[in-house]
């Protein structure tokens, strides 16, 4: 059998590049061509079937990438620590002080005594004597009506027992002028910052707005609330204690024709938890049911 005319080089380099564009297919039999030996022609090598190199199956496509925000990772984060943190004990920052409690009331006093006093030696300097005595006497009065929150706290609150916490706090609402200081300073470093006040501002116009709510606008300076303790059960004995919940009631009285008025009970439910004075503070200051709640009281 004759052998094929030998091929041109421009004919080679066509054959080898349809081979390399084909994936070695394009040569018609599958047969790469092969350079023979130093020279610029190539050969046509039959390969055996089966004996060609199996393609790679192709690599699955990449899963699609998940956006996460940072923001988002610090949300579930937080989640997941106020799950698994367990519940924090109530606590005590500030205790009960004559300090705390008579401060405020002090300074006013000590303020007001130095402005009477310059008054009254201007006076007396510019030789009037009578007016600086008239000052001198109205000054007076007046510092005994600023001496009004102190003399309604002169009882120190002794509360080794939760009961006796609850009553001293209810005692300083039952003034003509309620002595919120005291109460502020029996409650919890919880009970201080609540849903209704985080600030003593707050919480006094909190109560102002419930004394008048419960005497539908008649409490004041000439017409007071009492407030009273009754049917007090602890769930537990206090001794040995560090923290406990109570039920009782509050008897609500206002002034009326022949003495005061009940107008009812309020039943609450309260936590209460010892301080580092070995004292008791009330876990939640506020008084929840409204006025049309009170239940109805007929006291012997």
């Amino acid at each position: 059998m004759a052998e094929p005319p030998p091929r041109s080089e421009h004919e080679l380099e066509i054959a080898a590049a349809d081979w390399l564009l084909g994936d070695g297919r394009g040569a018609g039999s599958g047969s790469p061509l092969i350079a023979d030996g130093d020279s610029a022609e190539f050969k046509l090598v039959d390969i055996p079937p089966g004996s060609e190199p199996e393609a790679e199956p192709d690599a699955p496509p990449p899963a699609p990438k998940t956006h996460v925000q940072a923001g988002d990772v610090r949300i579930e984060r937080t989640k997941r620590a106020k799950i698994a943190e367990p519940a924090r004990p109530a606590r005590v920052e500030q205790v009960w002080s004559r300090g705390a409690e008579w401060g405020p009331s002090l300074v006013i006093l000590a303020v007001w005594a130095a402005i009477v006093l310059a008054l009254v030696y201007l006076a007396m300097s510019a030789g009037f004597l009578w007016p600086a005595l008239g000052l001198l006497v109205l000054g007076g009065l007046a510092g005994v009506v600023l001496c009004y929150p102190i003399f309604i706290t002169l009882e120190r609150p002794v509360r080794i027992t939760p009961e006796q916490a609850a009553r001293d706090y209810f005692n300083a609402l039952s003034h003509r002028l309620p002595h919120y200081r005291r109460m502020w300073l029996l409650l919890s470093e919880d009970a201080r910052n609540s849903s209704r006040w985080s600030s003593f501002g707050e919480f006094v116009r909190y109560w102002n707005e419930r004394r008048r709510e419960l005497s539908d606008g008649k409490a004041g300076i000439l017409a007071p609330l009492v407030f009273h303790v009754a049917e007090f059960r602890a769930d537990d004995k206090s001794a040995g204690k560090t923290e406990i919940e109570a039920r009782f009631k509050v008897r609500v009285q206002a002034p009326g024709p022949g003495g005061f008025k009940s107008l009812g009970l309020i039943p609450l439910k309260r936590g209460f938890v010892r301080g580092p004075d070995k004292m008791w503070y009330l876990n939640d200051g506020c008084l929840e049911s409204s006025h049309r709640d009170l239940e109805s009281d007929d006291p012997d």
